[in-house]
């Protein structure tokens, strides 16, 4: 649970991976992010065609109080994060189709905002195929208002299902499944009564 962003895509030039390397390694250093660098040039600067090898190439950075930004590839070209990629998966349309993740409700809009713009320089430069899913709106909008109010909707959200997670006990013989599921429909009715609250007139 959490505001995120997703992704997905492929590098468009393997000579330039170096190069992209370079200025997120620059972006990183600046912001005083913690970051790793895997392989810096593809095999014989070209992609594979059929299948991937056994490496990973590119970057990941950590924003402050923010999940790991993976800008990694196979060997293919394909987008892939570092902690999915399996050597024994061998045909080139496994991954294709997997989408990124991170989660920045706790490093706040201006991280997220800062991801978004790193996002859409990198796109523009080095990226082919991309497709960034963002719930905060940002990528779509570039509306700053709208950011911060999306922010403030999903904290409100995290705090009352951890609200009634402490108020209300787990039944003696209830599943934890179970548990979080009456849990989420309890929270669905209580968001529901406070927005027909806030819809009516005030006098």
């Amino acid at each position: 649970m959490g505001l995120s962003f997703h992704y997905k895509g492929a590098f468009r030039n393997p000579t330039l991976l170096k190069k992209m390397i370079e200025e997120v390694t620059d972006i990183s250093q600046a912001n005083q992010w913690e970051f790793h660098v895997f392989e810096e040039a593809f095999p014989s600067h070209s992609f594979t065609i059929d299948s991937y090898d056994d490496s990973i190439y590119g970057i990941c950075f950590s924003p402050t109080n923010c999940e790991v930004v993976c800008l990694t590839f196979l060997s293919n070209g394909k987008m892939c994060a570092f902690y999915n990629f399996e050597s024994s998966k061998v045909f080139i349309n496994e991954l294709d189709d997997n989408y990124l993740s991170v989660k920045t409700q706790f490093s706040g809009p201006e991280i997220h905002k800062q991801l978004i713009t790193i996002f859409d320089y990198l796109n523009k430069k080095y990226f082919e195929n991309f497709d960034l899913t963002d719930e905060g709106n940002y990528w779509e909008t570039k509306n700053d208002q709208l950011l911060e109010d999306t922010f403030e909707k999903y904290t409100n959200l995290i705090n009352g299902f951890d609200s009634l997670l402490d108020s209300i006990p787990i039944g003696e013989r209830e599943t934890i499944e179970a548990y979080l599921i009456r849990i989420a429909e309890i929270n669905n009715k209580k968001n529901d009564n406070n927005n027909n609250e806030s819809d009516l007139p005030k006098l």
